[in-house]
């Protein structure tokens, strides 16, 4: 029981005998008053003149002077001012014991505060008060146990708002340049806008609490519950997968805000350490930015399984897989010249788009103050040969038209050709299912499929050194290869097919992370403190079709075929409020029209900067 609810129950035996208290004065009150009333009275009698005999009182003298009543009212007014003083002296042991509740120090550490007697020489007994105390605790247990049983258990809040004032310097677009048309890129004025990200989650936890683990370090036993769920809005075009971010513009128009996250997760009893999640959810893998965006929720079920280890070297073993549909597409038919069902062609043509993967992860201990994880996953983007980029302007997605008009009249046939702006809302709704992405920078085989398959084998290892506990330095090394680059079909000059090698396939990413926190935070580092500093520096090196890149990092100005660096600085304004500052320097690797077309000597090719300055607020 703590020490709270004591003090309550000692509050409360105090009202009581304050109640009994006020009785007992009124009672004494009433005495008194009836007293002097039968003084009074006795006073008028013996005032009444009378014959005095020599040596002999009168007779109604004798007789009051050892009246009963007033003998009567007389110990009555004894006992009355006894229990008086009693009730006072209890008052004043009870305040003592509630000082002392609220300030533990104030009794040795074996002493119980106890409930006085109405007799002040003895005290109740030790073994009394525990009893009671042990009642009221197993009465709360109950009544905890009752309301999570019936209601949805711990429910929980989260969410952010970000501000961002976002700039690019530096576009260049791939036309033919306007002085010397030999040569391709126009210079385009700079992007200056501001950008929100509002966030807003809802989770909870049920269930019996099932063991996950132990605390690193303290070697104490993790626990969580068995069932989880959650869902959380966010802001952010509909048909973004990766940027939750609406920009300050349109004429003010509303600003689209929907599901940005919905799961289940359950943890088996009898498999300690295994969870379980379906939904839509955040990936359940170890990863950075070149595969996957950080805003990225994907759809489906994934598992994971952590194990700690009790070894001197080896601290941790996790194995996460995941299953993920990415589009179903709606079955199709194909019919031959003869006009029979091209089967092959038909199922390849109503195939799913789906991830599937697998991630082995293990944690080491190098030395005290330093540890090393290393994970291994292999991501198979399954049918992404059926994917067909098309360029975006805006909400439209431009589409290629060719229309033939037979000859009549006199006239000869001609074939004309235009563009279709469709809306994107239309063909990523689920009504259209026609396989379309924005994924334009992947290599492009003259029909207008994707050159390569995606088979990301992905390695990363990250070193966290913390001998100076207040300054944590982290590195990150992250190498991805793309298993299934192809080459790239191409028109040759006399129309037909033209291999181009392709070997654009790797991926780099390094990190360094310095932090300088705050030394008023405690033993322990935990939530973040004011003052604290984050220093950071990233350099990535992604090829071509190194990553399906529809899914990686959307800040960076071209989502492969680059080369970036990144300076990052965050200082903590208060525990839920961050201001952050990013440089980006992107440049293309191979030039405005890639490594498969050849860009004219001298065209312009310059590095891009985006510059961020950010104000994150959680609640």
């Amino acid at each position: 029981m703590s020490k709270s609810a004591v003090a309550n129950d000692q509050f409360h035996n105090v009202r009581e005998v304050t109640a009994k208290m006020k009785t007992t004065l009124d009672q004494s009150l009433f005495l008194f008053l009836l007293f002097c009333v039968s003084g009074i009275a006795v006073s008028g009698q013996t005032f009444v003149p009378a014959q005095v005999t020599s040596g002999n009182p009168p007779k109604s003298e004798k007789k009051n002077a050892g009246s009963p009543e007033l003998e009567e009212i007389k110990q009555h007014l004894r006992e009355q001012q006894k229990e008086i003083n009693q009730l006072r002296a209890m008052i004043l042991e009870q305040s003592r014991l509630i000082e002392n509740l609220k300030d533990p120090g104030a009794l040795p550490r074996d002493q119980t505060a106890v409930t006085p007697n109405y007799d002040v020489s003895a005290a109740p007994p030790k073994d009394d008060v525990e009893l009671r105390l042990g009642k009221l605790e197993e009465q709360s247990k109950k009544a905890s146990a009752a309301i999570e049983k019936n209601r949805l258990g711990t429910i929980g809040f989260n969410g952010d708002l970000r501000m961002q004032y976002d700039s690019i310097y530096g576009l260049i677009n791939n036309s033919a340049n306007i002085n010397n048309p030999a040569i391709l890129g126009n210079e385009l004025s700079s992007r200056q806008r501001i950008r929100f990200r509002l966030r807003f989650g809802v989770s909870g936890k049920i269930g019996s609490e099932v063991f996950t683990g132990t605390f690193t370090g303290t070697g104490e036993k993790r626990t969580d519950r068995e069932f989880e769920w959650g869902f959380r809005l966010s802001s952010g075009s509909l048909t973004s997968p990766v940027s939750p971010n609406p920009v300050l513009t349109d004429f003010y128009s509303r600003k689209p805000f929907a599901l940005d996250r919905a799961y289940v997760a359950w943890r088996p009893r009898p498999f300690p350490g295994l969870k379980i999640i379906a939904g839509k959810f955040e990936p359940n893998w170890s990863r950075t930015e070149m595969t996957i965006d950080n805003d990225l929720q994907v759809e489906g079920i994934g598992e994971t399984y952590t194990r700690d280890i009790k070894n001197a070297f080896l601290k941790n073993v996790t194995l996460s897989a995941w299953q993920l549909p990415i589009l179903e597409r709606g079955s199709t038919f194909v019919r031959n010249a003869d006009g029979t069902v091209n089967l092959t062609e038909s199922r390849r043509n109503g195939r799913d788009l789906a991830l599937f993967g697998g991630q082995i992860q293990s944690r080491f201990a190098l030395s005290p103050n330093t540890s090393l994880t290393v994970s291994l996953a292999n991501l198979h983007f399954a049918n992404t040969d059926a994917i067909n980029p098309v360029q975006v302007f805006g909400s439209q997605l431009q589409l290629p038209v060719t229309v033939t008009v037979p000859s009549g009249g006199g006239g000869p046939a001609q074939t004309l050709t235009g563009v279709a702006l469709i809306s994107r809302e239309l063909l990523l709704s689920g009504n259209g299912n026609l396989g379309l992405s924005n994924s334009t920078n992947a290599a492009v085989n003259r029909n207008g499929l994707l050159s390569s398959g995606f088979n990301l084998v992905d390695l990363i290892t990250q070193v966290d050194f913390k001998k100076f506990r207040h300054s944590p330095f982290t590195f990150i090394f992250n190498y991805v290869r793309n298993t299934k680059t192809r080459d790239v079909i191409a028109a040759g000059p006399a129309g037909g097919d033209v291999l181009l090698s392709n070997n654009e396939g790797d991926g780099i990413w390094a990190e360094f992370r310095l932090q300088n926190l705050r030394k008023t935070r405690g033993p322990e580092i935990g939530d973040p403190v004011r003052g604290d500093l984050l220093l950071g520096y990233t350099f990535l090196r992604i090829e071509k079709d190194a990553v399906l890149s529809g899914f990686n990092w959307d800040d960076l100005v071209h989502p492969s075929d680059v080369k970036a660096h990144r300076i990052f600085f965050a200082y903590t304004v208060d525990p839920r409020v961050t201001f952050n500052i990013t440089t980006l320097f992107n440049r293309r690797l191979n030039g405005l029209l890639g490594p498969f077309r050849t860009t004219p000597p001298g065209s312009l090719d310059r590095e891009v900067v985006r510059l961020q300055f950010d104000t994150v607020f959680k609640f």
